[in-house]
């Protein structure tokens, strides 16, 4: 028995469409901190 056993579709969906939200935010962010880094590098070259 998995843990997801005793846990309803729509808590699944729930729960994937939070994470969904978070990882697309957090991809958001690593672009923003990668783009700030090459400004700088770009900058002090």
């Amino acid at each position: 028995m998995n843990e997801f056993s005793q846990v309803g579709d729509t808590e699944l969906i729930d729960e994937l469409s939070r994470l969904t939200t978070q990882t697309a935010k957090l991809r958001a962010r690593m672009f923003d901190l990668m783009a700030e880094l090459d400004r700088r590098r770009a900058n002090a070259a």
